[in-house]
């Protein structure tokens, strides 16, 4: 059990830093930038910045210059809240949607050009190891 445990906390930052990597080739954005955008896109309709906020696990006073700079940028549009005049609503606009999908496109190509560094069986292996880990993960929760 713990070589089991130390396995899965040096999976973590082998993961992260990995996508972070393949993220950061892909994109001109800040780190907290990208998260809002990628939020916003896989929700795929407006959110207020509280719910953006408490997703992410931002401050509020935080998101608000992120957000004017993606709004200076053209990717998010600000809209008053039609089910509370109070607040706002956050969503992306076509250019966010597309710079979205243009990154993700990136992020698998260059998983790709890594992918090749490996030969068919250490790719193989790979496919294997990663459905595996997905497949008892989910298990795990479920319990």
């Amino acid at each position: 059990m713990q070589q089991l445990s130390k396995e899965y906390l040096e999976l973590i930052p082998n993961l992260f830093k990995s996508f972070q990597r393949l993220n950061q080739k892909a994109s001109h954005l800040t780190h907290l930038q990208n998260q809002i955008l990628e939020y916003l896109f896989m929700y795929q309709h407006p959110l207020t910045i509280k719910q953006i906020s408490e997703g992410l696990n931002v401050p509020k006073q935080q998101m608000t210059d992120l957000l004017k700079r993606l709004f200076d940028q053209g990717l998010i549009t600000k809209k008053q809240n039609p089910s509370d005049k109070r607040s706002f609503v956050i969503a992306l606009t076509e250019e966010g949607n597309i710079t979205q999908q243009e990154k993700w496109s990136q992020i698998y190509q260059n998983f790709m050009d890594d992918l090749s560094k490996l030969d068919r069986e250490e790719q193989l292996d790979l496919e294997y190891a990663l459905h595996k880990v997905n497949v008892l993960l989910k298990k795990m929760e479920e319990r």
